[in-house]
């Protein structure tokens, strides 16, 4: 990515506040500005699809939630697809469940843009390795 840690975009994609707080927190401990957070997967969807051709506002890693209102994580997923073949940019997805349910774990397997799944909450040791390794 050749990005220094402190200069990724970071998108949470989470309906519980609670969750978005947490990971929030632990990437300011990381000394990370540019996080943008999302209580539904709904919206952004539509910032992909109105920013394109912009890939400089789009995220470098997203933190997506399974079990959300509406529109999954899955769901989300399936829709982001056909936006991510367009892009000029890479984009990481990190799955984040509140369980580990095997079926979840498979599934995300199928979807070669999860660079990762894990349980919530996220770890901070492991949350910056993650990063670093980007």
């Amino acid at each position: 990515m050749n990005k220094t840690i402190k200069e990724l975009r970071v998108w949470i994609i989470d309906d519980d506040d609670i969750s978005r707080y947490v990971l929030k927190r632990k990437l300011k401990e990381l000394e990370i500005p540019n996080t943008k957070d999302f209580a539904d997967s709904i919206e952004p969807l539509e910032f992909f699809k109105s920013h394109i051709a912009t890939s400089e506002v789009l995220p470098d890693i997203i933190f997506l939630d399974i079990n959300m209102p509406i529109m999954d994580g899955f769901q989300f997923l399936e829709e982001f697809q056909p936006l991510h073949k367009k892009l000029e940019k890479q984009i990481a997805i990190i799955m984040l469940s509140s369980s580990l349910n095997p079926k979840d774990l498979e599934r995300a397997k199928s979807f070669p843009e999860i660079l990762n799944y894990s349980v919530k909450p996220i770890g901070f040791d492991f949350l910056r390795e993650l990063l670093e390794s980007l």
